[in-house]
């Protein structure tokens, strides 16, 4: 028994303060479900048995094939990239006359605008040029690279990156984003050049390459030779302005080489070489080497340049590349200086008549009086001839409104269209140049030669067939094999202008002839049938084109045949020739639609054009432009 001195001893804990709780116990802390089944798996492992350890040899095992996946995964990726790191690539893919931006992280295959994301989300944008394309590209990529440049940097500045800024239609704009080509393989948005190319082993060998370069091409984009002319001097006269290397490319020139019409090619100064091809482009003009050709006209002299410069300012940009490059051949150039002082001696003796008159006299009452015509595809801006041609007399009569009626002035007569020469209301006017003269159809006739021939030797005089005037179809013509000639007339080929018409013919009396019923119609069986026996045919001369391989992936535009290109040559040569002996005189009428007008003006200045009034224009009230844009 055991005793205790407390009068209260302890007491074990209840739930609750009523009588009924229960006492606490160590039951209460125990789970109260039941005992685990037998049946069931132990949570304790066995008697007897080691739990398993990890194999540390597969783990590294598993590490090492893991980390050589991964880079194989990434040297893979890096050489499809080049070796670029860029976060996006975007640009313009087009789908026949539709452009659409999309984005890759591939490099485009054909030359495009390229807008790039550098590592920390910066957006700029390129212009990318396969680097295994050959120089020069096509006319169309050109025009096509400009024509979305503004698009897709309108693309980049639109990125919720930067403020979208206002775009200025000045000519000298820099835009931010834009970065030229070496400054992106640099930043290795671009592939570098391969070494081969860098090194440039070619003929300029240690010459260094130029820090800023404008190449003019001589394409096919226009058949006429004036156009060429003013895109050329306007070009190197902007090309010192800026302080650029002037090239000029002939690569694709239809008339042949540039040295076959002018002395010699510009040489940059101090000398150095061009770039690359990838590092050449169209556009945008800040770049620092820039190609020029007539399909990029409408950018790099369109309306921001006349906005830019002044007419007087344009005038004299090409008056300093006429005065620069206009250099004929020295036997050209030695005949016209020949023609023109024997026409002013003949002009002076017919002014004498036996007087002795003062050579100033002389000065004011003789002289030459050329005159430039142009037919062919041209037509004047004036509204009343814009369908048809400025008629002759109103040429002779501006030129004798100019000198008066003094007999003692000779007048040179120069055209696209040789039955000018025997017009009747140009009487008394003589050839500017006889040495490479155009004969009309008739003329060759006359004298018993076919029409088209070239005739005269090695430096002699040529006659060339040419009727009606320039047109640029006529002129693509010239020299073309026959069966291209028949492939040319099958596909797209409008019907004739001046074919009759079925009904209604006109007899050798004048009267309308009725065709009845039947004969139309066998008349239609019969051309349905010549039309499948022209096709048959056509088609037959177009496999045997195709067997032969060479003309059927010819491009005659740019590389004709040989004689072709002798009748492109002397036209070449006739037209300058035209140019040279018309500049010469003393006064010159013109019509100033045609660029062989604004040539003119260009090579006698523009005190001699317009502020003593030698350049006359009959072409209405309009006046002395560059070039059509």
């Amino acid at each position: 028994m055991l005793l205790s001195s407390r009068s209260n001893p302890p007491k074990p804990l209840k739930f609750g303060t009523t009588k009924s709780d229960r006492y606490l116990s160590i039951k209460h802390l125990l789970p109260s479900t039941p005992i685990p089944s037998p049946s069931l798996p132990s949570i304790l492992p066995r008697h007897g048995k080691k739990p398993p350890k990890l194999n540390s040899r597969k783990i590294v095992r598993s590490i090492l094939w893991l980390s050589f996946l991964i880079g194989v995964y990434y040297l893979v990726s890096f050489g499809k990239r080049t070796s670029r790191q860029l976060a996006e690539l975007t640009f313009l893919t087009s789908l026949g006359k539709t452009y659409e931006i999309i984005e890759a992280s591939e490099l485009p295959d054909y030359p495009t605008p390229l807008a790039v994301t550098d590592a920390t989300g910066k957006h700029y944008w390129t212009i990318s040029i396969p680097q295994n394309l050959p120089f020069p590209l096509p006319p169309t990529d050109y025009a096509d690279i400009c024509s979305q440049a503004l698009e897709v940097g309108r693309h980049v500045v639109a990125k919720p990156s930067k403020p979208k800024p206002e775009h200025t239609a000045t000519y000298y704009h820099e835009d931010a984003s834009f970065i030229d080509v070496a400054e992106a393989q640099a930043r290795n948005f671009l592939p570098p050049e391969p070494s081969s190319i860098a090194q440039h082993s070619s003929k300029d060998g240690p010459l260094p390459v130029c820090d800023r370069s404008l190449t003019y091409i001589l394409d096919a984009t226009d058949a006429g030779l004036g156009s060429a002319l003013l895109g050329i001097w306007l070009s190197y006269s902007l090309a010192q302005r800026e302080g650029r290397a002037f090239f000029i490319d002939d690569t694709h020139f239809p008339y042949g080489n540039y040295s076959t019409f002018f002395t010699s090619m510009p040489q940059p100064d101090p000398p150095c070489r061009l770039p690359p091809v990838s590092h050449r482009v169209p556009c945008p003009h800040q770049a620092n080497h820039l190609v020029v050709s007539a399909a990029t006209t409408p950018w790099v002299f369109g309306q921001a340049f006349h906005a830019h410069f002044s007419r007087r300012e344009i005038f004299d940009l090409a008056h300093e590349g006429y005065e620069a490059l206009f250099h004929l051949r020295p036997e050209d150039a030695a005949y016209a200086l020949n023609r023109a002082s024997k026409l002013r001696a003949a002009a002076n003796d017919n002014g004498s008549d036996g007087d002795t008159d003062t050579d100033s006299d002389a000065a004011v009452e003789n002289g030459l009086v050329g005159i430039h015509i142009r037919r062919g595809d041209r037509h004047p801006f004036s509204l009343a001839y814009s369908q048809n041609y400025i008629p002759p007399e109103q040429y002779m009569s501006t030129a004798r409104r100019l000198v008066g009626q003094s007999p003692h002035w000779r007048f040179l007569v120069a055209s696209d269209d040789a039955d000018m020469y025997e017009h009747v209301d140009l009487g008394g006017a003589r050839r500017a140049q006889e040495k490479i003269s155009l004969a009309s159809k008739k003329s060759l006739e006359r004298m018993g030669h076919k029409g088209g021939e070239v005739h005269g030797g090695r430096g002699g005089r040529g006659a060339l067939g040419w009727e009606g005037g320039f047109f640029k179809d006529v002129f693509w013509g010239l020299g073309l094999p026959e069966e291209l000639k028949w492939e040319t007339k099958k596909v797209g080929s409008p019907m004739p202008m001046k074919e009759k018409h079925r009904f209604g013919e006109k007899g050798a009396d004048g009267r309308e002839k009725r065709v009845h019923h039947h004969e139309a119609a066998h008349r239609g069986r019969n051309k349905v049938a010549a039309r499948e026996a022209e096709t048959l045919a056509n088609e037959n001369t177009k496999e045997s084109v195709r067997q032969d391989g060479d003309v059927a992936q010819r491009d005659y535009r740019t590389d004709p045949t040989k004689e072709a290109l002798q009748l492109r040559e002397l036209l070449g040569r006739a037209y300058l020739l035209d140019l040279a002996m018309l500049a010469q005189s003393d006064k010159v009428v013109c019509g100033v639609s045609a660029n062989a007008c604004r040539i003119l003006a260009v090579m006698l200045g523009w005190e001699r054009a317009f502020e003593k009034k030698d350049w006359n224009n009959v072409d209405g009230g309009y006046e002395w432009r560059i070039m059509d844009y």
